[in-house]
C-alpha cells in the first residue's frame, strides 16, 4: 500500500513538471505573452535548460530512473536559488520585459512550489523505502 502512495506522489510530481515543460515550450514558441526571440538571452537559456530538466524529471520518474530523481532535485534547488538569491539578476532585463509587482510575486509562488515539491519527493522516498520494488 505504501509503495502505491509513493508512486501517486511521484506521478503527480511528474505531471506538474510536464506542465512546466509545456510552459517552456509555449515560451519558446512565443505563445506566452512575449517574443522569445527578443527576450533576454538569460531567459532563453533558462527556458532551454529547464525544458530539458523538466523532460528528464518526467521521463525519469515514469521509468523509475535515478537520473529523473537527480534532475528533479537539480531543477527544484536551482530554481529556488534563482528566484531568491539571484532574483535581482533574473529581473534585471530591458524595459519591454520588466515585470509588474504582481508578476514578480509569481516568483514567490514558484519558490513555494519547488519547496513543496522537494518535501513531497522526500516523503515519497520515505514512504516507499520499505517496499520490495523500488518506487
Amino acid at each position: 500500500m505504501s509503495s502505491w502512495i509513493a508512486r501517486v506522489i511521484l506521478w503527480t510530481i511528474a505531471a506538474l513538471y510536464a506542465y512546466g515543460a509545456l510552459v517552456h515550450v509555449m515560451n519558446i514558441l512565443g505563445l506566452s505573452g512575449f517574443s522569445w526571440i527578443d527576450a533576454p538571452a538569460k531567459w532563453q537559456i533558462l527556458d532551454l535548460v529547464y525544458l530539458v530538466l523538466d523532460i528528464a524529471v518526467v521521463i525519469g520518474i515514469l521509468l523509475r530512473s535515478l537520473i529523473g530523481y537527480i534532475a528533479l532535485v537539480v531543477a527544484a534547488v536551482s530554481q529556488i536559488f534563482l528566484y531568491t538569491v539571484f532574483r535581482d539578476w533574473i529581473v534585471d532585463v530591458p524595459e519591454p520585459f520588466t515585470r509588474t509587482p504582481e508578476e514578480m510575486a509569481y516568483l514567490d509562488t514558484l519558490v513555494t512550489f519547488h519547496v513543496v515539491t522537494l518535501f513531497l519527493f522526500c516523503l515519497a522516498l520515505w514512504i516507499g523505502r520499505g517496499s520490495t520494488r523500488s518506487i
